[in-house]
Parts: structure tokens; sequence; C-alpha cells
């Protein structure tokens, strides 16, 4: 049985009726004479992007982590916005109707939908939260890599600084203003855990919540997760495509993050730590690892490996202690590009 004809025949029990359904990777504008209207006629990326409805890319992240989970979730709240606001290319797509979605919803379905492999921190292996994976290939996908990378970089510092759920998706589930029906429709705990990574944000809310990784309470978190990771995607695009990124989110790193950066960031001088590269909050992982650097102490690695007690180490360390403040004002000032080839 085809995908098309399986859920026609699930719109059909949802009550929803037989409708007119556009076969998935058909252009609404018609290809040229004798073009075949599939992915060879795609253009290269990016291909562009209109502002969209915040809320409304809110309520698709739901729906889609019940039909595709989160990755897919928060890929499909997008994309499929673009499809019906900006049209062609995003019409080749292979992506569900929105009726599609709530049928499969309401039959218990899921649809095979792109960015699936990216749920549970990409097929449950607990890294990149799924969420922040499929919004960050649609980004990208939709205004290209040099300000994709300044949108997704926002959009993760923004999911560290946060607690989760976010009231606003509390309220829409308490309150059944979500399209569809999800797994529990009480306000769940706002916990900050200041992570990017599935593993650890999802043990950390859980321990301190009460809740087992296989409850239903989780999974509703994670779907509430995504609508907000759809909608705060589509706010930094809009943001972007008027010009006005920096002023809806500056993107400044922790403090820590900052200290550690003034040596350990991506560079060519082993010696003086330019052994680590990226934004992610330091202290997410490396607490102790820290305490023992402003102890003086030998660093170890997140390796485990020793790497003795740094000649020089106390000048570092001033140099730190100096640098750390500057660099967290620069980074906030200018949006991170100064680093951007330092990540």
């Amino acid at each position: 049985m085809k995908r098309r004809d399986f859920v026609k025949g699930l719109l059909v029990a949802s009550g929803a009726g037989l409708m007119s359904l556009p076969k998935a990777g058909f252009a609404e504008e018609a290809p040229a004479a004798g073009a075949s209207p599939n992915m060879e006629n795609a253009p290269f990326l990016p291909w562009g992007y209109v502002e969209l409805d915040p809320e409304e890319a809110m309520k698709r992240g739901y729906l889609g982590y019940f039909v595709g989970e989160c990755s897919a979730g928060a890929f499909w709240a997008i994309t499929s916005l673009l499809r019906e606001k900006k049209g062609y290319p995003y019409t080749l797509l292979p992506l569900p109707t929105f009726e599609e979605m709530v049928a499969a919803r309401k039959a218990h379905h899921h649809l095979p939908i792109p960015m699936k492999y990216g749920n549970g921190g990409i097929e449950g292996y607990g890294t990149i939260c799924g969420a922040l994976n499929g919004a960050a290939c649609a980004i990208e996908w939709a205004v290209g890599p040099k300000l994709g990378k300044k949108i997704i970089r926002r959009l993760f510092r923004w999911y560290e600084v946060t607690a989760f759920p976010t009231p606003l998706t509390n309220e829409y589930a308490v309150n059944h203003k979500f399209p569809v029906k999800g797994k529990w429709d009480k306000p769940l705990p706002s916990i900050h855990c200041n992570s990017v990574l599935c593993h650890v944000v999802v043990s950390k809310w859980c321990s301190i919540a009460g809740f087992a990784s296989g409850s239903k309470q989780r999974s509703e978190r994670c779907g509430r997760i995504t609508a907000a990771v759809a909608r705060q995607a589509v706010i930094l695009l809009n943001a972007a495509l008027k010009g006005e990124l920096e002023k809806v989110f500056p993107f400044k790193v922790s403090n820590e993050t900052a200290s550690c950066r003034t040596c350990h960031l991506k560079g060519k001088k082993f010696e003086q730590g330019n052994f680590a590269r990226g934004f992610i909050a330091c202290e997410s992982c490396h607490v102790e690892d820290i305490k023992a650097h402003v102890k003086a102490a030998p660093l170890p690695t997140a390796f485990g490996t020793n790497l003795g007690t740094w000649m020089g180490a106390a000048a570092i360390g001033t140099v730190a202690g100096i640098g750390a403040h500057l660099v967290a004002t620069n980074i906030g000032r200018k949006g991170g590009n100064d680093e951007e080839n330092k990540g």
C-alpha cells in the first residue's frame, strides 16, 4: 500500500472524509513544459524564507512530535508552513499535509517525515536534542549556512538558558489549545537543564520532576519542547528577515564559557589550550574540571588524560580572568561574529 493511500484511509477513519490531496513531491507551480515535477527540478539551497506565525509553528511542532517525534516534528512545523506560505520549491518536499498529520495522530500512527532519525538525540543515542536538530535543518534549508549559523547558534543558546516546558506550552496543553490531544493535559514542572544534549536534559528533568524517562509525562514534556523550539526558531527567522536578529536575541555565551574560551577554543596553539572548540555551556559537563582549573590543580580533560600542571598556569589564569569579561562582552555585542572561525 502506498503512503498516500494509507493516509487517505486514515482521513476516512478519522471522519475527515476523502479529500483531493496533492501528491507528495508535486509543486503548486507548474513546471516547464515536458519537465517532470520532481526533485530533479529543485533549485540549490537555500530555498528562501517568508515571515511565519510563531504561534502556528508552535502548534505544528506539538502535532509533529506526536506523529514523527521531536526532530521530524520541528522540521515539519517550519517547512510545512513554508510550503503553504511560500510555495515552490517547498512543495517538492515529501511532507504530510496538516490534515494528514491530524488524522495520523487521531489514529495513533506515525508518518515517515524527513529528519525522523533525530529522535531521542539521534535514534535514541542521547546526543543533540532532536527538536534543535530538526529546526536547525529547516533554518539552514531556508536561509543558507552564513545566516543560518547566526540563527542556529542563538537558538541553541536560547535553549540552554530556558526552563522547559515553557509557561506558554504548559498553558496550551492544559487548556487544549493545541490541534491534537497529547499524553498529559496538566502542568509540568519547568526546569532549567543548561544543556542542548538529550541525555543531559532528560536525565536532569526526570530526576528533579520525579518522572521516569519512559513515562507519558516525559514524552509530553518533549512534545511541549518541540513546540517551543519551533516557535523560537520562527521568531529568530522573522527577526533575521527584518535585520533585527541581534536586537531580538543578542548572542552571549555563559560567563564560564567565556572564561574557558580565552584559552580553550579552536586554534593552532596546543600549548595555550587550543584543543577544544564550540560555544556549548562548558559548565554543563565540566563542573569538576572548571573547579580544578580555578584552584590551579592539574587539569584533567574530558577523556581522563592528565595534562599535568601547566607551565605558566598562573599567567594563563590571569589572562583568563581579565579576558573573560571582555570576551563575553565582545561576543554579546557582535553576535559572535569575531569567533566565526574559532567555533
